[in-house]
């Protein structure tokens, strides 16, 4: 081809270019799909995973919320000890917050923000237990164990199992096999290296390597090596064309300084320990915080039907105050006006609206936000109920009155010894005097003497079925022959000294660290001392004020009801002062339900403040006589642990004088015993007047035709008696009241009031399962004596 044709193609190439352009092309493909389905335009989005867990039925069949429109169809009378038992029962992940931090109200929002997998449950302990290290026990190429390196740390062993792992036998094997076939750079007729160098090579190793508790590594090892080449000359060369080189090895690695002896090596054993003590701590903590939680929801539910009784008993008053002033005013009689007809509806309707703040709640600042219906379903979320159901839960026990008095010193000093922070505390502090141990022995140098006795038998073949008594290097041998017979025998030692970095620097650190750390530690521990001495002291005054209060609110009801039954007669006799008794009467009235509802707030508190009381020196559980305990292991664990204890028992005891590390228990914390206080002693102020009363009936909330019909109702007119109770029509039981004295825990003796006379039945609360809510105690706990 010419030149002209070669520049006018570049030249149109260069045109062309310049008229269309340069950009990218997307590649052309036989089969094309316009449809672009597996085109994405970004990487991520919020997507639904792919998950199935069957709900509870608490869920997914709740009802519609309890409210004006909808009331309760059915109510369920439960003791405090049945709340208690079903909340324990239905406690799979424990509806509590951690630590002594316990919240009295709802804790569904500050669970609903917990991580996954952070919730307080019933498997926290195991899981703490079954934690174990993802990576494998670590070998040398000659199957012998590698030690841990650096100092042990609490919060990086897993389980006492993952820990006892580290003493375990490891088993490990290799096989390798090579040929050489190539030339070298040698002269011809080399007798010692032929110019064509040809060799086969195979080595198989099996060994087993356990490392012991003071520290040492001991290997047991086998080793096999074929090797054949052509170096062949006679007299210079190899005897035989092949040969098997059979070793039998022991070797024994034993460190003399750094991680010399059993106190180390089993620090990382005890840590996992102490972990597995903390979490069951935890645990108790909140088994404990759930008790405490369900018996608050328990009493202000009760004082919630005490406060709708106080609002009605009120309304009744006011009711019958303004009929009588409606009446005289409408005959127009003297010194009835229109200001005290108007003055008795106002505090009739202001009672109205307390008793529905009272049963619905409200928001409004100096109102309950929860109301019944909000504390009711407060105890259900304690006890795992659903939180709707078309039933209410009515309280059938009542709160006790006695007079509890305790021993400040035998409470302080239980409280010193028995609260489960303090207890914690203890571990955590053993767990920094270990690891302070461990960093500590970082600063010795690696100083490993290691020794190896070898058995070894050469042959001209691997093995035969029968010794033919001949020797290596003549043919005909066999390795395994003179392996057994012990002819070469090797011994070998080696000394390994690797000290610290020059200036022990980052050992130093270490070793600072954990003393601040236990120090720290140590303070922390005199600290939460006097944190539970001053919540103690807190609780014990909250006992001691509350009481009082129960007096002092008793007799001012007593007095204001005095005042008022002299008002009603006044009034009863036609007086001509009527406004002026009105007014003092709604006063009266006023004054009273105040009273009343603080004497029943007073009652709950003084039973709250001494469970506060048990709270705080660790024996809240012991007073429900609820004990805890590991689950069953399956029958093959415990056939296990018989053919060990049996074991250990076959052998000889050897009085070593001392263990190590040493001893870091006292024994398992003991139950029971625990001072719960004298009830009602000869110089108790009063006796309780309250026991054995039921509370009067309480009528449900009126629906909306009641409403209706009152908003037609003429104004001056005051509704009729009638239409106080027209809700009683549902059912006879329908009515909001408790249980007779009976059924509670009080005592039945007639001289003197007691507190949880009946605390001896149940010893042992053991869970089951989640079961459907019940009236009755659920057949699935079982309940025995101590």
């Amino acid at each position: 081809m010419s030149r002209p044709i070669y520049r006018w193609a570049a030249l149109i190439q260069i045109g062309l270019t310049l008229l269309t352009g340069c950009h990218p092309t997307q590649p052309f493909f036989v089969r094309r799909d316009e449809s672009m389905a597996q085109y994405l335009a970004q990487s991520m989005d919020i997507e639904y995973a792919d998950v199935q867990v069957e709900s509870l039925p608490e869920a997914t069949q709740a009802h519609m919320p309890l409210g004006p429109t909808n009331i309760p169809t059915e109510f369920v009378d439960l003791s405090l000890e049945d709340c208690i038992a079903m909340a324990l029962q239905n406690t799979k992940i424990l509806r509590v917050v951690n630590g002594a931090n316990s919240q009295s109200g709802s804790t569904t929002a500050a669970l609903l923000s917990a991580a996954p997998g952070q919730m307080p449950s019933i498997y926290d302990s195991a899981l703490v237990a079954t934690t174990a290290n993802t990576q494998p026990l670590t070998i040398d190429s000659q199957g012998n164990r590698i030690a841990p390196r650096g100092s042990a740390r609490a919060n990086q062993v897993g389980g006492v199992e993952d820990a006892l792992s580290e003493f375990d036998t490891q088993f490990s094997s290799l096989f390798g096999y090579n040929t050489t076939d190539r030339p070298r750079n040698v002269g011809p007729g080399n007798p010692f290296n032929p110019q064509q160098f040809q060799a086969v090579d195979a080595n198989a190793q099996a060994a087993l390597s356990k490392r012991l508790a003071t520290g040492t590594i001991v290997t047991a090892r086998t080793t096999t090596v074929y090797s054949r080449n052509n170096v062949l000359s006679p007299g210079v060369g190899r005897s035989v064309p092949s040969d098997y080189t059979l070793a039998l090895e022991l070797q024994a690695t034993q460190p003399l300084m750094r991680g010399r002896g059993t106190l180390v090596n089993r620090i990382p054993v005890v840590l996992a320990r102490i972990n597995e003590d903390i979490q069951l701590h935890d645990f108790e903590a909140n088994v404990r915080n759930l008790v405490k939680s369900v018996e608050d929801a328990y009493w202000d539910l009760y004082c919630g039907y005490r406060a709708l009784e106080t609002a009605q008993g009120a309304r009744d008053s006011a009711l019958n105050l303004w009929r009588v002033a409606a009446d005289r005013f409408r005959i127009g009689a003297e010194g009835s006006g229109p200001e005290a007809e108007a003055q008795a509806r106002a505090l009739y309707k202001q009672f109205e609206a307390q008793i529905h703040t009272t049963f619905y709640g409200s928001t409004i600042p100096g109102n309950d936000p929860r109301g019944l219906y909000g504390r009711e379903q407060l105890l259900r979320e304690k006890i795992g109920w659903s939180p709707t159901d078309s039933r209410m839960i009515r309280p059938s026990d009542e709160p006790s009155e006695a007079r509890v008095h305790f021993d400040w010193c035998d409470v302080h000093s239980e409280a010193l010894l028995r609260s489960v922070e303090l207890r914690k505390q203890k571990w955590a502090i053993k767990s920094a005097q270990l690891e302070m141990m461990s960093a500590k022995n970082q600063l010795l140098p690696q100083l490993d003497v290691t020794t190896f006795y070898r058995w070894l038998g050469v042959g001209d073949q691997l093995a035969a079925a029968h010794s033919n008594g001949i020797r290596f290097p003549n043919a005909g041998s066999n390795a395994l022959d003179e392996l057994v017979g012990g002819q070469y025998q090797e011994l070998g030692m080696r000394l390994e000294f690797t000290p610290q970095a020059i200036g022990h620097r980052r050992a130093l650190a270490g070793i600072r660290n954990r003393q601040m750390q236990l120090v720290k530690l140590q303070e922390e521990m005199r600290e939460k001392e006097v944190f539970v001495t001053d919540n103690l002291t807190t609780a014990w005054r909250n006992m001691e004020s509350t009481f009082i209060s129960i007096k002092d609110y008793r007799d001012q009801l007593q007095a204001q009801t005095d005042e008022i039954k002299i008002y009603n007669d006044q009034i009863g006799s036609g007086t001509n002062a009527l406004g002026q008794l009105a007014d003092l009467l709604l006063r009266a009235e006023e004054r009273k339900s105040r009273s009343q509802l603080q004497y029943y707030q007073a009652i709950c508190e003084y039973n709250k403040s001494i469970t506060n009381i048990h709270y705080w020196k660790g024996s809240l559980l012991d007073l429900n006589a609820i004990t805890l305990g590991e689950g069953s292991w399956t029958d093959k664990a415990y056939w296990d642990a018989e053919e060990r204890s049996r074991e250990r028992a076959g052998g000889l005891y050897f009085d070593y004088g001392y263990t190590r590390p040493g001893v870091i228990s006292n024994g398992p914390v003991v139950t029971g015993g625990q001072t719960e206080g004298n009830f009602s002693e000869p110089g108790a102020e009063f006796q309780s007047t309250n026991q054995g009363t039921p509370v009067p009936a309480v009528p449900l909330p009126e629906d909306d035709s009641d409403k209706q019909e009152e908003k037609d109702r003429p104004e001056l007119a005051p509704p009729t008696a009638g239409k106080l109770t027209n809700h009683q029509r549902l059912t006879s039981n329908d009515s909001l009241r408790f249980g007779d004295a009976a059924s509670s825990r009080l005592s039945d003796r007639s001289d003197v009031p007691t507190y949880r006379g009946q605390q001896a039945l149940p010893a042992i609360v053991t869970s089951s399962g989640r079961g459907q809510p019940s009236t009755a105690r659920p057949s699935n706990v079982h309940w025995q004596r101590r």
